[in-house]
């Protein structure tokens, strides 16, 4: 069983993720936002939300540098591909890995680079 500690610490690093998802599929390139996906008939739940994360953490964990984790959700409205690029180990001593990632949901698609960083219990954080 986990602790309520871990268990905070895990749901907080959930929230960071699932924010990062979000603003994957409302921006088309850094500085410059677009409608929110539900303005254009896509609306994602939170549980489409958790399902994108929780790829993520996956192709993170479980693919090395190069290879790309193509997935899509059970009902059809979401898929990706997560290709993490490099790992390398921060000046925290943690190790880190550049991931590139591809969202659609319904006819909008957004691409995005970024850094997650291995906590203690396993987890991967968004580096912010």
């Amino acid at each position: 069983m986990r602790s309520t500690c871990e268990i905070e610490t895990i749901f907080a690093t959930l929230l960071v993720g699932v924010v990062a998802v979000a603003f994957i599929l409302m921006t088309s390139s850094p500085g410059t936002t677009q409608e929110a996906p539900t303005a254009r008939g896509v609306s994602l739940s939170q549980s489409d939300r958790v399902a994108a994360l929780e790829n993520v953490q996956y192709a993170l964990t479980e693919l090395g540098d190069g290879a790309s984790y193509v997935w899509q959700r059970g009902n059809g409205r979401l898929s990706g591909v997560i290709q993490p690029t490099s790992s390398f180990v921060d000046g925290k001593g943690r190790v880190c890995r550049h991931i590139v990632v591809l969202l659609s949901a319904g006819e909008k698609s957004r691409k995005t680079e970024a850094v997650a960083c291995r906590l203690g219990n396993g987890v991967w954080r968004f580096d912010s």
